[in-house]
This record gives C-alpha cells, structure tokens and sequence, in this order.
C-alpha cells in the first residue's frame, strides 16, 4: 500500500474517535510500528492534532476534527455543493469561508461544469433591502444549543411599527426548539424561560447570541413551522383575518402567498386565515380575487367592504358622462 493511501486510511480510522495502538494499526497495514510513527508524524505534519495515549493499553487517538479529511468527490457531488455554496448569499450567510471552499471546488470541476458554478454565482444577487443579515456565528450557536439541549441566551430587539415604540434591545435566556426559514427570513421557535411561553424570534434582530452549558429536558411543544407561520401571518398583527373560498388551496395560494397567509383544505374549500393592520387595505384586496369569497372574520370588515364598494361606485358616478 502506497503511503498517501495508508495515510488516508489512518485518517478514515480516526475519523472514529477511538483509540488504535501501533501494534493494531501496523498488523492492519502490513508495516512496522515504526512506520506507523512516521505516518503519525506526517499527519501531524499536515496539521492534525493525534495525541499519544501512553500506557500498556495506549496508543493513537485524533483530539480534534476541525480539519478534514480529503474528500473524494464524484463530479456531480462536487458541482452541487459549489451551487450550494454560490446560493448562500441566498440565504444570507454568505462568508469569507463560503468563497474559499467555492474556489477549492471548482478546482476539481471539469472546464464546463467550472463554468456553470461561475455563471450561477455571477447571475445570482439579492436587491437591496432583501438580504436577512443573518450572522452566520449566530445560527451556529444556536443550531448547537438546539442539538445538544442546551439554554441560549441573546439580546433581543422588537419590531419597531411607530416613532414611539421602543427600539432598545432586552436580554431573553430561551430553550431553543428549532430554526425555521419563512419567507425572506430566519426565525428562532423556542421556550421563552422568563415569559413562560413559547416565543418566535426573528434571527435578524438578536445580537449577543450564546449557547450555553446548561442542559435542559425537552419538553413538549406545538409543530415549529406551524408555529412560525401563524406568528408571520396573524398573530404580529391587530387583526386576523378568516375568509372561505370554493376555490382549492392551490388556487388561493395564487392570491394570498404562503409568507403572508395560512391556507388549509376544508370540506366546502379553503380556508384563508391572515393578519393585516388596516381593514381598508383588506376590503381592497378581495375586490381583485377573481373567485368568490366569504368573510367568516371579523365582522367588522364587512363595514369596510361596503364602504370600499360605495366609494368605487362614486368614483364610477363621478366619472361617467
């Protein structure tokens, strides 16, 4: 076995996390104990940290697996993950290490698929104002808290709607539950300790993120996603709004897209359930929804309907010769 490969190997053995003596790794490989020190030797070389263990029952055992080992990648494998990577910005968590693991990838793609990653990172962009701002630390630490079951801390600013609301951040200790992407944003379902509750937070409005060593019991908890759509779509606003149309929910997801409203089967159609800050605003769009549609809430926007209808029948008054 040629020494690239047995390094290799040694490296896909470790990858474990147990420990191998000289003697075991040497019986393995069909060497000598002391060209498996050398071999230890040249990973360490390489810039992986394998301790010794001494002792009878010692050996070999790599400490940290910050450093990879070599991936071999089939071309198709390769080319996916360099599209992931050209998409990130997508998502907003674009990184100095994004664009340098893109680069090591194309350098083991053919000339042609090279040249599709390049157009794909070249043609892809988010407008101005649309980029979540996510901090790419931030999702870690809490991805590592979700996992390990472990209490995250953070500061936390609201959203502010008018001049006189207020814009300061306060301090919240949460059980993470899960991280969910709605829309154009990242949101954080989780227990809120201090409110006793469980809360949706928006990722980009969080500083100071922390995952700590406190361990916690999982408790039970309502669907995360359902969660986070319901808080997105009704609950962040003063009115909810529940509307029945004969039509299919793949009909009504034409009208009232999934970011900005709830949209479930029902027997006799679907049900729309969404939340909106003025009902004028309400009454103006269910004029431009070419099926029909039923208010079944709140009764007051019938009141804004029938004033938006009065106020187009004046304009149609008013403009008739």
């Amino acid at each position: 076995m040629r020494s690239e490969t047995r390094l290799l190997s040694l490296l896909s053995l470790f990858a474990s996390g147990r420990a191998y003596t000289a003697a075991e790794l040497a019986a393995r490989f069909d060497v000598t104990p002391r060209t498996v020190r050398r071999d230890i030797a040249a990973l360490r070389e390489l810039g992986y940290i394998i301790s010794s263990i001494p002792g009878l029952a010692g050996g070999y055992r790599a400490e940290s697996r910050t450093v990879l080992p070599p991936l071999q990648l089939e071309a198709g494998e390769a080319l996916a993950t360099a599209v992931g990577l050209a998409l990130l910005r997508g998502a907003g968590l674009d990184t100095e290490y994004a664009n340098s693991a893109t680069t090591k990838l194309q350098a083991m793609l053919p000339a042609a698929m090279r040249a599709t990653v390049a157009d794909i990172a070249a043609a892809v962009s988010v407008s101005e104002g649309n980029v979540p701002g996510v901090d790419i630390g931030a999702l870690i630490a809490l991805a590592s808290a979700i996992n390990a079951s472990t209490i995250a801390t953070f500061d936390y600013r609201k959203m502010r709607r008018t001049e006189a609301d207020d814009h300061t951040s306060s301090p919240r200790r949460v059980e993470p539950i899960r991280l969910v992407v709605f829309g154009a944003h990242w949101y954080l379902y989780a227990f809120d300790l201090d409110r006793d509750d469980h809360r949706v937070f928006r990722l980009d409005r969080m500083s100071q993120v922390h995952a700590t060593t406190l361990t916690v019991t999982p408790r039970e908890h309502p669907d995360a996603e359902a969660a986070v759509s319901a808080a997105v779509t009704t609950t962040a606003y003063p009115h909810t709004v529940v509307l029945r149309t004969a039509a299919s929910a793949e009909e009504a997801k034409e009208w009232f897209p999934t970011r900005s409203a709830t949209i479930t089967e029902a027997a006799d159609g679907a049900r729309i359930t969404c939340g909106f800050w003025d009902l004028r605003w309400v009454a103006a769009t269910l004029t431009g929804i070419p099926a029909e549609i039923e208010v079944l809430h709140p009764p007051e926007l019938i009141d804004s309907l029938r004033d938006h209808a009065a106020r187009a029948q004046a304009v149609v008054d008013a403009s008739t010769p």
